[in-house]
């Protein structure tokens, strides 16, 4: 697994670096959460995605720049009724 310490923020490069070192020497296949199907084939690819955006800052597919288009469906901030 490719190395994270040239991220563009190092707290999460060396988080991504101690990750990839856990996921590294587990059997290909292995599951890693039984309930929720969470195997080492997801996290291999979370790293790999993440590695491939680490200088970026963002995701660059259609599908992300398609989603950073759109105008939030609702506000960030839920709104109250005042009286």
């Amino acid at each position: 697994m490719a190395a994270f310490d040239d991220s563009a923020d190092p707290e999460l490069g060396a988080a991504c670096n101690r990750l990839a070192a856990w996921v590294e020497p587990l059997p290909a296949g292995a599951v890693i959460d039984q309930a929720g199907g969470l195997a080492e084939q997801d996290l291999a690819l979370i790293l790999r995605h993440l590695h491939a955006t680490r200088l970026a800052g963002s995701v660059d597919t259609p599908a992300a720049a398609a989603a950073a288009s759109r105008p939030a469906s609702r506000p960030s901030v839920p709104i109250t009724a005042r009286d």
